[in-house]
Order: C-alpha cells, then sequence, then structure tokens
C-alpha cells in the first residue's frame, strides 16, 4: 500500500482512492489573528496613518476609505491560508483571492490574485495616535 494513500474496493468491485484528510483544505469562520488596529509593517503604532490604519474583525478588514470583507477562509497550510474576499471602496467591489501568511497571533501579510500585497501588525490602541487611540471599536471587535 502506497503510504499516502488507501485502496478500497467499492460494493460493485470497483476501485475508489481515498485522500488523506491532510490534502483537504479546512473551512474557518474567521483568521487565527487577534481583532483590532492593524498598521502597516513599514510603519510604527505612534505614527500610523490613514492609509496604513486597518481594524481587524471577524468579518474583514476595514480602513478609513476602503474595505476587505472575508467571504470564505480555507486553511491550506499550518499557517497559510486561502481567503476569497470582496474588497471595496467608494468605486464599487472587487473579488479576489488571497495567500494569508499568518506570522503570529498578532501579524500577517498577503497577496491577492490582483496582485495588491499588504503586511501589517496589531497596534494596542493606546499606542495609536488620536483619532484611533479615542475611539470605541468595541462593536466591531467583540
Amino acid at each position: 500500500m502506497i503510504p499516502s494513500l488507501a485502496l478500497r474496493a467499492g460494493l460493485c468491485g470497483a476501485a475508489v482512492v481515498l485522500l488523506p484528510a491532510a490534502t483537504l483544505a479546512e473551512t474557518l469562520g474567521e483568521l487565527p489573528l487577534e481583532r483590532g488596529y492593524y498598521v502597516r509593517s513599514d510603519e510604527t503604532c505612534r505614527t500610523a496613518s490613514n492609509a496604513g490604519t486597518a481594524v481587524l474583525s471577524r468579518q474583514g478588514l476595514q480602513w478609513v476609505t476602503s474595505y476587505c470583507i472575508f467571504d470564505k477562509i480555507e486553511r491550506i497550510g499550518p499557517a497559510t491560508f486561502r481567503v476569497k474576499q470582496s474588497c471595496g471602496d467608494t468605486s464599487g467591489t472587487e473579488p479576489a483571492t488571497a495567500t494569508y501568511e499568518i506570522k503570529s497571533r498578532t501579524a500577517f501579510s498577503f497577496k491577492d490574485s490582483n496582485g495588491w500585497e499588504h503586511a501589517a501588525r496589531l497596534c494596542a490602541q493606546k499606542d495609536m495616535p488620536q483619532p484611533w487611540r479615542g475611539s470605541d471599536i468595541s462593536d466591531l471587535i467583540d
């Protein structure tokens, strides 16, 4: 027997190949990241900009003028996730598939099928400049 595959006879004598469960993508309800403010990795928490700051919720990422809604999340490796997401702004929404690499529960990067790349890490709200420091985002992250 091939170690990674199992072969069984079906009811009619036909061969049925069973793939190991590890090859199947696991669907998740959210990414394994803490929710809150994420700042682009080339900025500091104290000097975060509008363009570089997003709120991560269970539903997706939201910047000041744009967003990405997570439509489907699949684990395809120990720290790799395929995310079907709908990203948009005031011009409309465009679907894309992104590959997220989760570096820790507080840092990630992704590249989507349209070529957009992004890397960010969680910043404590107390370390952010105004207006983020004083904003109530509990309805987004709880």
